[in-house]
């Protein structure tokens, strides 16, 4: 039942959409149907294919970046109340900046390529990894901790060992919310600086006015959005069952 209710309403608004769209008369390149969408994957289907290896590469190299660098930030911000006071505001003002507003600054610092682009990623999907660790790190029992104590346990073994295993449901919710807004990063530095994915792909088609090449190029990101988020949920049931138990 759980997962049939999702796929009845996604076919109820496919209809409406359809039914809308050719009983209206409304012009393809106003509002393509789902029809006129699956018909470009019918004619050009291979073509959107290299596009979406560029995307994917973006976003992975981008969160996988964001996520070696916001877990162990977030874990040294939490255990420490100097690191905390001294570079967590300074964090959240840089974060208060729109990113888009960024990215052109950010292209013409490193150049109109691979690297701009996933600063870009790196950028929009760090800071909800971060709060979670931080977050998570924070909510550690007290009673776990004094275990430790009790028992010896080193600063680095109980953070390691205790804080650490006691945030992955925190940890999991941030990267779950970081890989999707990954999927955004990717995009507006396709849309700032790059000739291939379907970021550029959605850009050059509507100047073009190809709207259904453009929204099928949009139907594409949403399904990586969707498939990639379901990835970081089945790694944590694959990894820590555990803690699906647990909420954040």
């Amino acid at each position: 039942m759980n997962r049939t209710l999702p796929i009845l309403a996604f076919a109820i608004m496919v209809v409406v959409w359809q039914v809308v769209a050719s009983g209206f008369g409304i012009p393809s390149y106003i509002m393509p149907s789902p029809l006129d969408i699956l018909g470009e994957y019918m004619r050009f289907g291979f073509h959107f294919v290299p596009h979406l290896l560029v995307t994917l590469q973006t976003i992975l190299v981008g969160f996988a970046l964001a996520v070696v660098i916001a877990i162990p930030l977030g874990a040294l911000i939490a255990s420490s109340r100097f690191v905390a006071t001294a570079i967590f505001p300074l964090i959240v003002f840089g974060h208060a900046i729109p990113v888009i507003a960024l990215a052109p600054i950010i292209v013409v610092s490193l150049g109109p390529g691979f690297a701009a682009r996933v600063v870009v990623v790196v950028l929009i999907s760090f800071f909800p990894i971060l709060v979670s660790t931080i977050t998570g790190v924070r909510a550690t029992p007290r009673e776990m901790l004094e275990l430790s104590k009790v028992a010896g346990a080193s600063g680095l073994q109980c953070l390691l060992n205790i804080k650490i295993l006691s945030a992955i449901p925190y940890l999991f919710n941030g990267l779950r919310i970081g890989i999707s807004t990954a999927v955004i990063g990717g995009v507006v530095g396709e849309f700032i600086a790059s000739d291939r994915g379907l970021g550029y792909l959605v850009v050059h088609s509507t100047q073009n006015f190809d709207v259904p090449r453009a929204m099928a190029a949009v139907v594409l990101l949403a399904l990586t959005s969707v498939l990639l988020y379901q990835a970081v949920e089945w790694l944590q049931k694959w990894l820590f069952r555990w803690s699906l138990g647990s909420s954040g």
